[in-house]
């Protein structure tokens, strides 16, 4: 096993490489989200009228856990994000509200395979 020294830029490095990872991991959710939310409401119209009507309802439901319990999810927010949780966003929850309606509101959280 190798042992590093713990120094203060080593340990500014690591704070800075984890930020990093959280916000590429964020995009990622935001971005799976998005497309479950969008195969959710077309294949909803495929089925029968009662069973489509009840998914649209609850089409945003159970997208993702809460990571505000997790310490460096909460210094992440706090320090790059104002504050703000970004999976919470009003972008965010605007584009998600447009795209359970059947909407397309932005690109910004598009997959390219669709």
């Amino acid at each position: 096993m190798i042992y590093h020294e713990m120094t203060d830029d080593y340990c500014d490095s690591c704070v800075m490489d984890s930020f990093q990872l959280i916000n590429h991991l964020i995009k990622d959710i935001q971005l799976l989200s998005s497309e479950v939310v969008r195969l959710r409401y077309s294949l909803s119209w495929f089925l029968p009228e009662y069973d489509g009507e009840m998914i649209r309802c609850e089409i945003v439901r159970d997208l993702h856990g809460s990571y505000y319990d997790y310490p460096a999810y909460q210094h992440f927010v706090s320090e790059h994000c104002d504050g703000h949780d970004p999976l919470e966003s009003e972008g965010f929850c605007n584009h998600m509200a447009k795209l359970s309606n059947g909407e397309e509101s932005s690109d910004e959280f598009r997959s390219l395979t669709f």
